[in-house]
């Protein structure tokens, strides 16, 4: 994987509250959260596609990604999936430093609320 990103998921790993347990699956990182949530974590620099998905259960809770299938939202292509299941746009920029520490404290915001 891409330095950038493995410094930012180090930094992610580092400061976040909620991790139990880590695995570097090669492709993507999964991170086991309290509350049994998991948080994949995939970046492909060659590509400049990224996608940070919250998982519970198997289902997804919350996903940011800069797929390109929501063309008419502001801050095209960078777009989070809500827990209700609306999209909207995202204040992701593409840069995993930046990127991971917005997901950080969304997730630990909807983990203690």
């Amino acid at each position: 994987m891409a330095a950038a990103f493995d410094r930012a998921v180090a930094h992610f790993i580092a400061t976040c509250r909620c991790i139990t347990v880590v695995h570097d699956l090669v492709t993507k990182w999964r991170i086991e959260l309290t509350g049994g949530y998991t948080l994949d974590l995939y970046f492909n620099e060659t590509l400049g596609k990224y996608s940070y998905t919250l998982v519970e259960g198997g289902k997804r809770v919350l996903g940011w990604d800069n797929a390109r299938h929501h063309p008419g939202l502001p801050n095209f292509p960078h777009h989070v999936h809500q827990p209700d299941g609306h999209t909207e746009s995202s204040t992701l920029i593409g840069d995993p430093a930046y990127d991971l520490e917005q997901v950080r404290t969304e997730v630990e915001a909807f983990l203690v609320r």
